[in-house]
């Protein structure tokens, strides 16, 4: 009775599972469409923030904003109002309400013209030389080179009431001629605040504009002198300019109506939204019509370049451009290299261990190797051929050690 045949064991690999990449490929525009939809959550949510970021800002409740004058005012009973764009004050009584300029230096030449035409007290927090000379001719400001804590010395209530204040970095000065009255003068003369008059209303130079900060309020006088020439009267409007607010004060007393079209807000609303939706749907587009590129192929070349006609090529491009000095360099360092690996020498050795090494392998003297592997560049083809000769005969005699 033959032996029961045995059936050799079957072994089974399991099917290779699908590649994350072929997935991708498959389902890109879920992908992209659920990038998209994560970029703009992202958009909305950084754009909506209720906070404000901007410097002198009467919402901005970080150290360098002034929200913290704004409700002390509104405390106190003052309505307290911000705006962007000069055009945007729609002050109907000057004589009751003050405008704060925060932050000058950005007002053209037209927008002073307009401010100075304003029958109401104005504050202005910072320097802005065109505007010293347009209300004061003998007004400047000037660098203060040893900032100090000084008394009034004046005799405005404000300043009194303050008691002290620090000239900072820069100030006011004025000559003699002046009809401003400079308080807060540190030793070189130089003015934290200057007060005035114009048609009859207050007008206050503030040199330091971060006296009226919330992280600077309680220094000093700040608070004391900030809420008195800011609370004289039942309203404020907080002019927070820019370099992109071409628009003029208007409104009754603040100028005359022929000089309000002299810079015309000619975007129309809503231009800079329009703009940016224009831009995005532009960036989908490229994207979504982009070409796409695979991996990268490796192809054999269809010739076989040889190393002596890649090596009289690269000759041929030295000649052309007559680079000596660079062909020179680099037959001295190849030789170098092998003579080194020949003699033992390390290749972070010093000139002088190889030129003593190839010396006393050879016959030549050390100061001819130096000259034929350090010397100077050659000046022609005739100095480039010895240099290459003795090189040669230099390396052959080490090879016969």
């Amino acid at each position: 009775m033959s032996a029961p045949a045995t059936l050799a064991p079957v072994y089974t690999t399991p099917a290779k599972g699908e590649r994350l990449t072929s997935r991708a490929g498959r389902n890109r525009w879920w992908l992209i469409s659920l990038v998209l939809l994560i970029g703009f959550a992202v958009l909305i949510a950084v754009t909506a923030r209720p906070g404000d970021y901007r410097e002198f800002s009467i919402d901005n409740t970080t150290e360098t904003g002034t929200r913290a004058v704004a409700q002390i005012l509104r405390a106190q009973g003052v309505d307290v109002r911000q705006i962007d764009r000069l055009s945007a004050a729609g002050i109907t009584k000057p004589k009751s309400t003050t405008l704060v300029i925060a932050d000058p230096g950005y007002l053209s030449d037209a927008q002073l013209r307009t401010i100075k035409a304003y029958d109401g007290p104005v504050v202005f927090l910072g320097l802005n030389d065109q505007a010293l000379t347009l209300f004061d001719r003998a007004l400047t400001s000037s660098y203060a080179f040893l900032p100090e804590t000084v008394a009034p010395a004046c005799s405005n209530p404000d300043a009194i009431a303050a008691e002290s204040l620090r000239v900072e970095w820069a100030g006011i000065v004025a000559n003699a001629d002046s009809a401003y009255e400079l308080c807060f003068l540190q030793r070189a003369d130089v003015a934290a605040v200057a007060f005035g008059t114009h048609d009859g209303a207050p007008v206050t130079f503030v040199a330091d504009p971060y006296i009226a900060t919330n992280g600077s309020l309680e220094a000093e006088g700040n608070a004391a002198l900030t809420l008195r020439v800011m609370g004289t009267v039942p309203n404020v409007v907080w002019y927070l300019g820019g370099p992109f607010d071409p628009t003029l004060l208007t409104g009754d007393g603040a100028t005359p109506p022929d000089a309000v079209g002299a810079n015309p807000d000619f975007l129309p609303p809503g231009f800079g939204s329009g703009l940016y939706a224009l831009g995005l749907a532009a960036l989908v587009a490229a994207f979504w019509r982009a070409r796409r590129f695979g991996p990268l192929a490796v192809e054999p070349l269809p010739v076989v370049v040889r190393a002596s006609e890649a090596t009289r090529g690269r000759a041929r491009l030295y000649r052309r451009a007559q680079a000596r000095g660079r062909a020179t360099a680099a037959l001295r360092a190849a030789t170098a290299r092998r003579i080194g690996r020949r003699l033992g020498v390390p290749r972070g050795a010093s000139p002088d261990a190889l030129v003593q090494a190839i010396a006393q392998a050879s016959t030549v003297p050390a100061a001819q190797v130096r000259e034929a592997f350090y010397g100077p560049s050659p000046a022609d083809d005739r100095q480039m051929l010895d240099i290459i000769d003795q090189l040669d005969s230099q390396e052959r005699q080490v090879h016969r050690t």
